[in-house]
């Protein structure tokens, strides 16, 4: 029997994923393992959720900056939303904030088996954010090196309707395309 490259709890018990990493044949990728000869992309990123995430819940905002790399480690508590229609109930968990939102499909990517907020749509997020820590900030810069995504998050933010913070995500958006451009052609 063949296993993934990314272990979850929902693939064996906690010891053995402890277990795993002792013996130098993985590392922890947040809550799961990875082998230690696979690469950390997005997807693995993803996969890792698993754990953590249930089916009804979108990554976004700081869970969706790991995911795309963009993020050190993966964040304390991991950031979610889900729909209106798939609320039912739900099990608080210490380990993921979730807030009730509705985002359309074509904003959203399936990588591993979990719903993400796509690029263009976790810069928007980010974006629209009351106060952006530094960190934050970084991480949208790298956000906005990706192919097409600062045009694709502007269209996004622009099609927002009465959203509180439009103005300011779009000119947030600006600032930080322009920083990411202008570090860009330093290197």
């Amino acid at each position: 029997m063949r296993f993934s490259a990314v272990l979850t709890r929902l693939d064996l018990p906690v010891a053995e994923l402890s277990a795993l990493r002792l013996d130098g044949e993985a590392f922890a990728l947040d809550e799961a393992v990875i082998a230690v000869d696979e690469p950390e992309l997005a997807e693995n990123r993803a996969l890792a959720l698993a754990g953590v995430l249930d089916e009804r819940m979108t990554a976004e905002l700081d869970t969706a900056l790991w995911v795309y790399g963009c993020l050190d480690g993966p964040p304390r508590v991991h950031t979610a939303s889900i729909g209106k229609i798939a609320r039912g109930r739900l099990l608080s968990t210490t380990r993921v904030s979730l807030r009730e939102t509705t985002v359309p499909d074509d904003e959203l990517v399936q990588l591993g088996g979990i719903r993400v907020t796509g690029r263009a749509r976790t810069l928007v997020d980010v974006a629209l954010l009351e106060s952006v820590s530094t960190t934050r900030v970084v991480a949208a810069q790298l956000l906005c090196r990706s192919p097409d995504v600062v045009p694709a998050a502007l269209t996004i933010a622009v099609h927002l309707g009465r959203t509180p913070g439009k103005l300011r995500a779009l000119e947030r958006i600006r600032e930080w395309a322009a920083s990411a451009a202008l570090s860009a052609t330093r290197r």
